[in-house]
């Protein structure tokens, strides 16, 4: 870990209410003691294709989810830096069972082909999707989840680490190495993989 508070997980499992609409179904999740509400607002990825964040992106899946824009050349490199060797670590696991979302934090500047070209930096594979979106949009995204609306500029760097099957959360404030942002994805998927090894062994 570099410069960050310790990820602490929160269970939130029971907690979490869902508000289904015919086009949007938001969420409300406990998350270190304070309530977020997630907007499923549509965005826009790298390669321009529409997507919702909640029931696209995040609903039933694993996700660590970050915040960072592609003209930031602080902590954003690093924080690419760390998610690209992640992806290593994640192997088969990416983009099946655990899934990586870079959010903007300047969605004026940051179109679909700025966070493709960001994301050929970082060699980003299937399974990390970066988004961008309306500033309207963004904004009810960003303030729930960093308390700041759209703009680039000096930032407090977040990753927040969830499994939404479960409705464990887990936030810090920070630049993660790779290998402890794995072993919080461990911890917060532990239940689903011990009912993998369960089912593994009455079927032998």
């Amino acid at each position: 870990m570099r410069g960050g508070r310790p990820i602490r997980v929160l269970g939130s499992s029971g907690q979490r209410q869902v508000q289904n609409t015919e086009r949007a179904q938001d969420v409300e999740v406990d998350i270190r003691g304070t309530k977020v509400r997630i907007p499923d607002v549509t965005l826009r990825d790298q390669e321009g294709r529409k997507v919702r964040f909640y029931s696209d992106l995040i609903k039933g899946k694993v996700v660590v989810l970050s915040f960072f824009y592609t003209s930031c050349t602080y902590t954003c490199t690093m924080q690419g830096r760390s998610f690209s060797h992640l992806q290593s670590l994640l192997g088969e696991r990416l983009g099946k069972s655990v899934f990586l979302i870079s959010v903007t934090t300047d969605p004026i500047k940051d179109n679909p082909q700025k966070l493709k070209a960001w994301a050929e930096r970082y060699q980003v594979k299937p399974g990390w999707t970066l988004v961008t979106g309306e500033v309207a949009e963004m904004n009810k995204l960003l303030i729930q989840f960093t308390g700041n609306k759209a703009g680039g500029g000096m930032h407090l760097p977040s990753t927040f680490i969830a499994n939404d099957k479960t409705g464990s959360w887990t936030s810090a404030v920070g630049v993660f190495a790779p290998d402890y942002l794995l072993k919080a994805i461990n911890y917060v998927t532990r239940d689903d993989t011990a009912k993998s090894d369960r089912a593994a062994s009455r079927s032998q």
